[in-house]
């Protein structure tokens, strides 16, 4: 590896193509991306869940001052977050919310309520979010790994 290749870094501006489904408009890295084209209301995962609103808040507006803008995509599974592809997943509870986010390596720790190997090299987590101060640095920095793929 060359001194050159060490140190190239992309930059914001430079952007990947996606593909955009003619059906639901929705963008993707890959093209015919297997997904849903059913949008479901933002407000609908808040109904009857004012606690689990207030932490998703908490959450959106950390990780905006953490990462920068991002796409917020309401299905009926949960809420994605999207950059040019979905990085991290809100799941909306009474009480809680649960955060998925998939990562390249194997993470031990009890914060990490479920986790499953997608394949050799991809781990999808699950971390519960109880209160404001689960929303921490390193929640943050696992969202930031995901985001950054």
């Amino acid at each position: 590896m060359t001194l050159q290749n060490m140190f190239t870094v992309k930059t914001v501006t430079e952007k990947k193509k996606l593909w955009t489904c003619p059906k639901c408009k929705r963008k993707f890295e890959r093209q015919g991306q297997s997904h849903s084209c059913r949008p479901y209301p933002l407000a609908l995962h808040f109904e009857r869940k004012p606690e689990g609103k207030v932490l998703y808040d908490q959450l959106r507006q950390a990780m905006k001052k953490e990462l920068g803008s991002f796409k917020v995509e309401s299905l009926h599974c949960c809420i994605h977050f999207v950059s040019t592809f979905t990085f991290a997943a809100v799941k909306i509870f009474k009480t809680k919310i649960r955060v998925d986010f998939s990562l390249s390596q194997l993470i031990k720790n009890d914060r990490i309520t479920q986790f499953t190997q997608m394949s050799a090299h991809r781990w999808l987590y699950g971390v519960d979010v109880m209160n404001e101060d689960d929303i921490d640095q390193e929640l943050l920095a696992w969202l930031r790994q995901a985001h950054n793929k």
